[in-house]
């Protein structure tokens, strides 16, 4: 009778062992709101990536937005070579990824910097190579 008890105490507690995982692996894939972000570290919810273009010798900067909300973002390019700047504002959807390669007269060339920022958060910058 007590090996019985023992028993079914283990099998008991691996189960909510289990069930406590796997709530954490779906808080881990859910979809937060912004002030989620924003009280969990400060870090922009986003993923950066640059790629080069295939028709030019441009590059093409790619923003992830990870949350649940549009994502109004501040991007500061900077030319590494003739050091102009130039400050444009964009809105990634929710969950979505938006590409840029240039922004009106700016073309993404290597050498440039591009900083991505919004209001609360830990701003994000890059340089193309």
């Amino acid at each position: 009778m007590i090996i019985i008890a023992v028993l079914a105490a283990t099998i008991q507690k691996r189960n909510e062992s289990i069930a406590g995982l796997r709530e954490k692996i779906e808080g881990m894939s859910a979809v937060h709101p912004l002030r989620y972000y924003a009280s969990h570290g400060g870090n922009l919810p986003i993923i950066a990536t640059s790629r080069k273009a295939l028709m030019t010798s441009s590059y093409v900067l790619a923003i992830g937005n990870q949350c649940g909300e549009s994502l109004p973002l501040v991007l500061t390019l900077e030319d590494g070579a003739d050091d102009r700047h130039k400050t444009v504002t964009i809105d990634v959807d929710p969950r979505q990824t938006a590409e840029f390669s240039h922004f009106d007269d700016w073309k993404l060339s290597e050498g440039d910097i591009v900083e991505i920022s919004h209001d609360g958060f830990n701003s994000v910058r890059m340089r193309f190579r």
